[in-house]
């Protein structure tokens, strides 16, 4: 009876494990002469981000060998929004890394930056494919950083998926957000930084926007010019 008492709590616990299995992992870039560069940047602006939303289980949104994220269309107001949002959040955590010291350099308020860009007729969907050499004279900066993010959820609909909670992890195996934050000098043109992280959910009530919140905070505390 014991054994089996011992058996059981294993079991139970793996069921857990499977179902917490959210994590965060980073890849990052640094040009070699950026000890030099960063010098030359007093001004940052932060660009409104590349945002798709995707379901990994639908494989047919890949036609002809190219990936959605090359195809230059329209946003969609969730897409939109979206990319405001991630925008301002970065922004605001960025802010709070300034105020608490660990920065000394400005960051260009987002407001200022998507007003200079819509006077001159550039679109949020337009932002990923402009030069960012050119964008970051517009702005009157020295370096701009734009960010993406691809938003994976499954929608199952099987109903045995909400019956068994491994069943249920196995189908939000690939969920999660991705995010890939590269920073342009404004004189060369030249990515200078960069890094990818990526998060999965941890249960079923974490959502898309607290996933990206927690990515954006992370990057935001590791900007390469932190002094503290």
């Amino acid at each position: 009876m014991k054994t089996f008492s011992i058996n059981k709590s294993i079991f139970a616990f793996g069921i857990i494990a499977l179902i917490l299995t959210g994590c965060a992992s980073s890849k990052d870039f640094v040009a070699e002469n950026f000890s030099t560069i960063k010098n030359t940047h007093k001004k940052v602006a932060i660009l409104p981000f590349g945002v798709q939303f995707q379901n990994p289980l639908d494989y047919s949104k890949e036609k002809k060998g190219i990936p959605v994220q090359q195809v230059r269309r329209p946003f969609s107001k969730q897409e939109r929004e979206a990319s405001l949002d991630a925008q301002k959040e970065f922004f605001m955590n960025v802010a709070k890394q300034v105020e608490k010291g660990r920065y000394e350099i400005a960051f260009q308020d987002f407001t200022r930056t998507n007003k200079v860009l819509a006077e001159n007729g550039i679109r949020l969907e337009d932002v990923k494919f402009q030069n960012k050499a050119d964008l970051a004279k517009l702005l009157d900066v020295d370096a701009v950083i734009f960010g993406e993010l691809v938003v994976k959820i499954s929608r199952p609909t099987d109903r045995s998926m909400s019956i068994s909670p491994v069943m249920m992890n196995n189908t939000r195996f690939n969920d999660g957000v991705e995010t890939d934050v590269k920073l342009f000098d404004a004189a060369s043109g030249e990515l200078v930084w960069s890094t990818a992280l990526s998060n999965q959910p941890n249960n079923r009530m974490d959502t898309p926007h607290q996933l990206s919140t927690s990515l954006l905070n992370q990057v935001a505390k590791n900007l390469p010019y932190r002094t503290k």
